[in-house]
């Protein structure tokens, strides 16, 4: 299926089935969070072992991004998305059945697995489906996952907790993969490889050519670094803003609040992200140059909020811009990249990316230690990061359309 011979219809239906498959990845990794309570009372967990359920996933997340680009650029992306899909709704059902601390250790690392494979399928289908011109605005729906599986997760999971027990929630988050895979039967259509470019005579690639291509690319190694501070704000604003704004004498509920309509305007930047650039006729590069300038001066904008009223408004806005840059990032890895070793880019750029999340809480963590819970640094930081990431986009050629 390429771009030339899809229809509108099948491109839509074809968009909406890997969102949604990228969109579980994140339904499943955090629908943790509003059941941690429960389950840790039952099984007699800590606070520290209960963490490592969110580590777990991650681990196994991290080590399949790669792996799951190559895939991708090698065989049939449609396949790998559904097994994985599969997987992962099956291994989030084997959290109903819990038995041992334990168990749930080994269930959340194969879960993770499954995952890190998603977000190259979903790259390598649009790459295909999807003319050059049309991508970035495909990407950014698809991009609009996370914030979008995140505050499904935590929408969803208390209320289905209070009713059906954490078992019970567990079970129907499991459904929902099983749904979304029956999607993917119907509306991906696997690539048709036939009219690929062929390999240059003599040079059959191997299966880390993609990654060779990536890292000899000092372009992708200067947006890889640039995005790495990018993702390292808006992570750390989904981590530790409840906690900030409680130090402020809000409550955990307003607090919740903030967050969730930070990560709804963030769903609409996303998806309006694409669209924006083109009608604005601005190139990804100078896209991301006044996105991340932005951010920055939103970041200001929110650590001098004080009331509740100011902290909804500025972080709506602040959501929406927040979630413009990533649209950018990847489908200009992607294009860096050609065709061939789009999805490895992709995942590549994915895993420079998550990094950050590994190291933003222990960093932060540290200032706020060292500082007597002075979030003000923290805000410094974020602002830092974000200047910083603008300054590398500078150094990003300026051809990129």
């Amino acid at each position: 299926m390429t771009g030339k011979t899809a229809s509108g219809a099948n491109k839509l239906l074809t968009l909406i089935a890997v969102t949604l498959a990228f969109s579980f990845t994140f339904l499943s990794r955090y629908i943790w969070s509003p059941l941690m309570n429960d389950v840790s009372a039952e099984f007699g967990i800590n606070a520290t072992q209960a963490g490592l359920y969110m580590s777990a996933f991650f681990a196994g997340y991290l080590i399949t991004q790669i792996p799951g680009g190559i895939l991708a650029d090698k065989y049939q992306p449609k396949y790998i998305l559904l097994v994985c899909t599969v997987l992962g709704g099956l291994m989030t059902g084997a959290m109903a059945l819990l038995k041992s601390y334990e168990m749930g250790l080994v269930i959340r690392v194969v879960t993770g697995i499954s995952a890190g494979c998603v977000m190259a399928q979903c790259s390598k289908i649009v790459a295909i489906t999807f003319a050059p011109q049309q991508r970035a605005m495909a990407m950014g729906v698809v991009l609009a996952s996370p914030p979008f599986g995140i505050t499904l997760a935590q929408s969803i999971g208390a209320p289905m907790n209070q009713a059906f027990g954490w078992r019970g929630t567990f079970a129907a988050v499991a459904a929902v993969a099983l749904v979304i895979a029956v999607l993917i039967v119907v509306f991906v259509k696997p690539i048709d490889r036939k009219g690929a470019a062929p390999a240059p005579k003599g040079k059959q690639p191997g299966m880390l050519e993609g990654l060779r291509v990536f890292f000899t690319d000092s372009q992708q190694l200067i947006l890889g670094a640039s995005g790495f501070l990018f993702m390292f704000v808006t992570v750390g604003f989904a981590t530790w803003t409840n906690r900030y704004v409680q130090s402020l004498g809000l409550t955990a509920v307003q607090g919740g609040l903030i967050v969730t309509c930070y990560s709804i305007a963030g769903v609409v930047g996303s998806c309006i992200s694409g669209g924006l650039a083109a009608k604005l006729h601005a190139s990804h590069r100078s896209f991301l140059l006044v996105s991340l300038a932005a951010m920055a001066v939103m970041t200001l904008v929110f650590a001098f909020q004080r009331s509740y009223g100011a902290m909804i408004g500025v972080g709506i806005v602040y959501g929406a811009v927040s979630y413009l840059p990533s649209t950018h990032y990847t489908t200009l890895a992607m294009k860096r990249a050609g065709d061939r070793y789009s999805a490895t880019a992709a995942s590549t750029q994915n895993l420079l990316f998550q990094l950050s999340s590994l190291i933003m809480p222990v960093v932060l963590g540290y200032v706020l230690d060292s500082t007597n819970n002075n979030y003000s640094y923290n805000w410094y930081i974020f602002f830092g990061c974000c200047a910083v990431a603008s300054v590398l986009c500078l150094l990003v050629k300026k051809n990129d359309n």
